[in-house]
Formats: C-alpha cells, sequence, structure tokens
C-alpha cells in the first residue's frame, strides 16, 4: 500500500502526453507515470503486461477510441481505474463515461491544478479501498481460496450426509452451481497416497496432496462435470456426475501416475452409479469399503458394482490381472508392468504343465489383447509390427527362460511406446495450436483466451505448457510470428507500415512498428533501407 500508484497515459498527440508528465508533480501524489500509448489498442498490451492502477486517456483517438477503451478496461481489469481527459464536452460523451464506470471526466485545456485535485480524491480513494482490504485481510485471491474452501465444505458436506448444512448451501444456491441438483449419474472414488511417516511432515504431506488435487484439475478441467476435494481423512475424492465421465478408468490412471510420480503405495475405492443427491453418502461407505478391500487384496484399484442388497459381494475392477497389466502399460510404468507379467507367466507355468504348449498360448493370448487395448488409444497397428514378428518367434522356443525373457522385452517396448506417445501428448496440442496459428495470424482477435477456448484447454494451463515447449509466451510468440510475416510481405514488395500491420492481424500501425523494432532490432525504416 505504500508503493506510489502507477499511472498510464494514453492520448494519440505526443504534445497532451509530454504536458501531463511536466505539468503535474507526480511525486508529491505519490504516483509515477510508468508509460504512455498512442492509441486504446497499444493502451491494451501494455496495461495486461504493466497493471497500472490509473490511467488518464483521451476520448478521439484512432482504431479505438477512449470510451471502448474504458469499458474494456473497467470490464478485465478491477483494479485499475479510468479519467477521462478530452477537449469534447457534449454531454452524450460524458453520459457514456460514466454509465460504463469511469472516475471522473476532465475538459481539456489541460488544468494541472484541476487534474492534481481529481488525481489525490482517486488516490485517496484507492488508498481507503487497499487500507480496507488489508484490515479486513481479504483480497482477490483470499477470495478465490474462501470460495473454494466454500466448496469443499459443501462437498464433505455431501458425502457425510450432514443435512443441515446441505440446506444451508442450498439456499445459497451452491447445488445448482455446481449442477449437481438433477444428476442421475453420480459416482465418485477415493485415492488414498500411503506416506513414509518417516520421510514427511504432516504439513509436506498437506502440500503435496493439494499438488495431487491441482494436477486433477489442470489435466482434466475439461471434463467439468468432475470435481476433486479432500474428505476428513485426507483422502482424494473424486466426484462425477455425468454419464460421459467414466470415472473407474480415470481413478484407474490417476492412481497409476501418482503411483509411479510420488514412488509409494497408492490405492483406490471406487463406488457404484447412484441415481440420485441423496444417496451420496451411501456410495462414500461403498467407496471407503471398497478401499478397505485395496490393502486385503494387496489391490491397487478395487471397484464396488452396482448391488442389490447391502450385503452383495465386491467386484474388483482388477480381478484380472491383465487388467492391471494393460493399465501400467497404458501409463508407461515399465518396472511395475514387468513384475505383473511375471506374475501372470509364474501362474501359467504352476499349473502343472508338462510342456510349453499352453504357456505360449497365455503368452500370445496377453500380447494380442495388450495391443487391441493399445490401439484402442488411437496408436496406428504399423507402430506395432513387432508383436506380429514376437509371435511366430515365440512358437519356436525351446525353454520357459527363453520365453519368459521374451516376454518380458516385448511388454517393456509396449511401455517404451506409450512412454514416448505419452511424452509427446503435450508437444501435439502445441504444435495443432502453433499450425493454428501460422493459418489465422491475421486475424486481430487471436489470443490466449480465444485459442483455449477453440482447442478445449484452461488458459493457464495452455500459457504454462506453451511456454514450457516454445521457451516463448503466447503473446511473444504470436507477435514474434506476425514480424515474421510482415518481413515475407516486405520481400514481395515495399508496403506501407499501416498496411503491413493490417496484413498480419495488427490493427494499430504504431503498435506495429514497435513491435518490429522490438522483434528485429532495427526501425521498420532502417529495415528498408537495408
Amino acid at each position: 500500500s505504500d508503493k506510489p500508484f502507477k499511472v498510464l497515459l494514453v492520448d494519440d498527440e505526443y504534445n497532451t502526453r509530454n504536458l501531463l508528465k511536466l505539468c503535474i508533480d507526480w511525486q508529491a501524489l505519490n504516483m509515477e507515470v510508468i508509460a504512455d500509448a498512442t492509441s486504446g489498442i497499444e493502451a491494451l498490451s501494455l496495461i495486461e503486461e504493466l497493471h497500472p492502477d490509473i490511467v488518464l486517456t483521451d476520448i478521439e483517438m484512432p482504431y479505438m477510441d477512449g470510451i471502448v477503451l474504458s469499458k474494456q478496461i473497467l470490464e478485465h481489469y478491477i483494479d485499475t481505474y479510468v479519467i477521462i481527459i478530452t477537449a469534447h464536452e457534449q454531454f452524450t460523451y460524458a453520459q457514456q463515461a460514466i454509465s460504463i464506470g469511469v472516475s471522473d471526466f476532465i475538459l481539456k485545456p489541460i488544468d494541472p491544478e484541476l487534474i492534481t485535485t481529481t488525481l489525490q480524491k482517486l488516490s485517496d480513494k484507492i488508498a481507503d479501498k487497499r487500507k480496507n482490504l488489508t484490515q479486513l485481510e481479504i483480497s482477490y485471491q483470499y477470495i478465490k481460496d474462501n470460495a473454494i474452501t466454500l466448496r469443499n465444505q459443501f462437498l464433505n458436506d455431501l458425502i457425510n450426509g450432514n443435512i443441515s448444512n446441505i440446506q444451508l448451501f442450498n439456499e445459497l444456491e451452491i447445488i445448482k452451481m455446481l449442477s449437481l441438483e438433477t444428476s442421475s449419474h453420480l459416482q465418485l472414488s477415493l485415492i488414498n497416497i500411503l506416506f513414509d511417516p518417516n520421510k514427511y511432515t504432516e504439513n509436506e504431506k498437506q502440500g503435496i496432496l493439494l499438488n495431487c488435487i491441482t494436477y486433477i484439475e489442470e489435466t482434466f478441467f475439461a471434463e467439468r462435470s468432475l470435481y476433486t476435494f479432500m474428505d476428513n481423512n485426507n483422502y482424494i475424492v473424486l466426484l462425477s456426475n455425468e454419464a460421459e465421465v467414466y470415472l473407474p478408468e480415470l481413478s484407474e490412471h490417476i492412481t497409476a501416475y501418482f503411483k509411479s510420480n510420488l514412488n509409494t503405495n497408492v490405492y483406490c475405492g471406487i463406488s457404484p452409479i447412484i441415481s440420485c443427491l441423496e444417496e451420496t453418502p451411501l456410495a462414500y461407505s461403498y467407496a471407503k469399503e471398497a478401499l478397505k478391500l485395496c490393502y486385503i487384496l494387496d489391490e491397487e484399484v478395487v471397484y464396488k458394482n452396482h448391488f442389490e442388497d447391502s450385503h452383495s459381494s465386491y467386484q474388483m475392477i482388477d480381478d484380472n490381472p491383465l487388467n492391471h497389466l494393460i493399465l501400467l502399460i497404458k501409463a508407461g510404468l515399465n518396472k511395475e508392468a514387468v513384475e505383473i507379467t511375471c506374475d501372470l507367466l509364474h501362474a501359467s507355468l504352476q499349473k502343472g504343465l508338462t510342456d510349453l504348449s499352453s504357456i505360449k498360448y497365455d503368452a500370445i493370448n496377453i500380447l494380442s489383447q495388450i495391443a487391441s487395448e493399445v490401439i484402442k488409444l488411437g496408436i496406428p497397428s504399423s507402430s506395432l509390427n513387432f508383436v506380429d514378428l514376437s509371435y511366430s518367434y515365440l512358437i519356436n522356443l525351446k525353454s520357459y527362460a527363453e520365453l519368459e525373457k521374451y516376454v518380458i522385452n516385448t511388454i517393456s517396448e509396449f511401455c517404451r511406446l506409450m512412454h514416448d506417445i505419452n511424452k509427446d501428448k503435450l508437444n501435439d496440442t502445441v504444435s495443432q495450436i502453433i499450425n493454428h496459428l501460422e493459418s489465422h495470424y491475421t486475424n486481430e482477435d487471436l489470443s490466449l483466451t480465444s485459442i483455449a477456448k477453440a482447442f478445449y484447454i484452461n488458459p493457464s494451463y495452455l500459457s504454462r505448457v506453451f511456454k514450457k515447449v516454445t521457451h516463448k509466451s503466447f503473446t511473444e510468440y504470436l507477435v514474434d510470428l506476425r514480424i515474421q510475416k510482415a518481413i515475407q510481405l516486405l520481400k514481395l514488395s515495399n508496403y506501407k507500415a499501416y498496411q503491413l500491420a493490417q496484413m498480419v492481424g495488427i490493427p494499430d500501425p504504431n503498435y506495429f512498428v514497435k513491435c518490429f523494432k522490438k522483434v528485429t532490432g532495427v526501425s521498420l525504416q532502417e529495415f528498408k533501407s537495408r
């Protein structure tokens, strides 16, 4: 709160911008002019980068006038205040400015004393607001965290059958907000990560669990009807209320991922599907019982199937170890997959067979089913030629030791293929986005948000992965691409700045010129002369 307020000046006239810088005692106001812009488009780019507290803008400017700019600022930057300074005293301008929420409307010619008084009043207003925020210990992040806490509290009350609190949440329309009240396809799973008590403190365990929840939310964000939170036993709860979300398979994938990355035992119990919100506590109790069976049977995932009465037996999702093996291969977990493969082969060997014929049959059956499941993931069959070759090779083997070694090597090849494919998925997504930018860079409405929406990705997640792959922010990459396209156009003809700007999707020529110099290191004119 003691830092100087940041001010952005927006006016297409240089003299006006310079006069404002010189005639106001900014230091006495505890303010600093951090930048100035010649148009609304350039101003929006600077606001996104610099986050000013106050914007002083003219109305009449090319490409985007001050009214449109003010509306954009006040809609998207809730902590930025706008003062309009203009030579136009028409009442309609003042009406528009007030209606969209600008802080003040000042007429030219510039009166330093009037502007100073206006800025001081606004400064006091912002300072009081910040003081109140500090006293109440709230901020945007605090409110956001509270919203998550409130949601998690409701979901915990829901699974525990706390009716009185649920009625309160219903009055607050939280149930409606989560789209749970009309669902006829509710299902939940519990994931328990077993931490080594000698390795982690309680705070460290909580931090890891929160990171796991964040991973689930970011990775499966497209599944909008999937909710994840922590219950009172420190189990991670996955709650789905949409038939299109196949929770058992999703839970298997997440369980395998956490086991591999945390290097510890991870178990998951899955409830049957229920048809109404009131049965959620029952589903939760079934999931907890399924989780107990995980420990008893030493199975990572146990699924409570549909039931006729409360005494019916559990049906394990991995009652066939081959299903478990396929899951491990899909996750690219070679060590665990090899262990399960050895168990399957040993079980076949222990049937008391006098020759290798049946074991060979079992081995071929295992590899065939794995290949079939992998192909369902969209892997071209041409990538699995090694499987076809393995069948004829297996038939000619003379000893069990040779057979086991060969099958294990084939399983490892499956895991390597899936590991590479999983690794490439991220690059593939970014590559698709880059190809989209190459084809649509002339569209001036391109933005991180619009691309994220088009590809069904969380914008913040896209921002991180895009920079991870390209080593540039989305905005930097798009600007670089447009300038490179402009350079290509210059090789064809001596286009003017405004022509190039329009042709590459930057409607403001002044902003285009600045971007050109930033990318190439020289001005447009100097580049042309070279």
